[in-house]
């Protein structure tokens, strides 16, 4: 509605006059207030992979122990008769479906046929795409291993756990003997460990649950992260030469836009709940997406046999994140000292 009384428009009767006879100026562009940036579904999505149809459409054959036996000898060469070993099995994951349906009015087609300023039907259209990536997003931080006949995609709190809250991932039940190695590392309660002596010590922790292999992604709160970020602008300094001045155009910065501890960058996710943060390999997560349903889009169809003039289609995705190694990974819960 016009603002009256505001500014040059005037109020009372001249200003609805004004109103009724004159022509609102509009921004020709929607600016969205809503939605939030993700660096996990960045990353999620530069590893995308494809997947196919089939029952439990992702199936990845681990290897769980060893399949030979090593044994000491002496100068005769004997060694102990080999047995074959069972040492595989697969972890297996389901495609789950996610939906967005867009209306479109069969009035809306003509009131904005000509007078249109944003055409509410792209703006739909584009608005899609990005409610897809805020409600995965969302999903991906949270545990739905309860979620209703499983149709919610798993969330990393399923994939990095030690069985602590989640004991079956992929088929596999990690309280089972003999499969430790399908455990992440958890860490709860862990306190006040936002500086980069506390922190660090969990990054070796991670590393060596992995054998040796250290995350190479780290995801917080921006709570988190902005004091972990404090901790290395404490130790910050600017050195200058003798004999030199900054000029008016010289810059200093201070700050990192992402945090590097052990060579491993720290990324603030919004999405990512205050006092949990995941260490991640990301050699081993990505995002399993049908090559029948990626973003597809169904095409408008007539809900004139439900005696309405107008259209719907759908957007169409089913995906599945998947870690192939979550001993690759770690989950810290109940980090506490997070603030702005």
């Amino acid at each position: 509605m016009p603002v009256l009384g505001n500014g040059i428009v005037p109020s009372g009767a001249i200003g609805s006059e004004l109103q009724a006879v004159t022509r609102r100026a509009f921004i020709p562009k929607m600016v969205v207030q809503i939605y939030q940036a993700t660096p996990l579904m960045s990353l999620l999505l530069r590893n995308g992979q494809r997947a196919k149809g089939g029952v439990s459409q992702i199936t990845v054959p681990v290897q769980g122990s060893s399949f030979v036996s090593f044994s000491w000898s002496d100068y005769s060469g004997v060694f102990p008769q080999p047995s074959v070993q069972t040492a595989a099995q697969n972890a297996e994951f389901n495609l789950k479906l996610g939906v967005v349906p867009i209306p479109f009015m069969g009035m809306e087609a003509i009131i904005q046929s000509s007078e249109v300023v944003i055409p509410l039907l792209e703006a739909r259209m584009v608005d899609a795409k990005t409610v897809w990536v805020q409600t995965v997003s969302t999903s991906l931080f949270t545990n739905n291993s309860a979620a209703p006949g499983g149709q919610v995609i798993n969330g990393l709190p399923e994939a990095y756990d030690d069985g602590t809250n989640v004991t079956t991932y992929g088929g596999i039940n990690r309280s089972t003997a003999g499969n430790a190695f399908w455990k992440s590392y958890l860490k709860t309660s862990a306190g006040a460990i936002l500086t980069r002596i506390a922190f660090i010590k969990e990054l070796v922790h991670v590393t060596s649950n992995a054998g040796g292999e250290a995350p190479d992604f780290c995801v917080m709160s921006f709570q988190d992260w902005t004091t972990l970020m404090t901790d290395f602008m404490g130790v910050e300094q600017f050195n200058t030469s003798p004999g030199s001045r900054y000029g008016k155009d010289d810059v200093i910065n201070a700050g990192f836009r992402g945090l590097m501890l052990g060579d491993t960058p720290i990324f603030a996710d919004p999405f990512c709940p205050k006092g949990t943060a995941y260490l991640i390999n990301s050699k081993y997560l990505a995002m399993y997406i049908s090559e029948d349903a990626d973003f597809a889009f169904s095409g408008f169809y007539s809900a004139i046999p439900n005696l309405q003039i107008a259209n719907v289609g759908v957007l169409i995705t089913v995906l599945e994140p998947v870690c192939t190694k979550p001993a690759s990974g770690g989950q810290i819960t109940g980090i506490t000292g997070g603030a702005w």
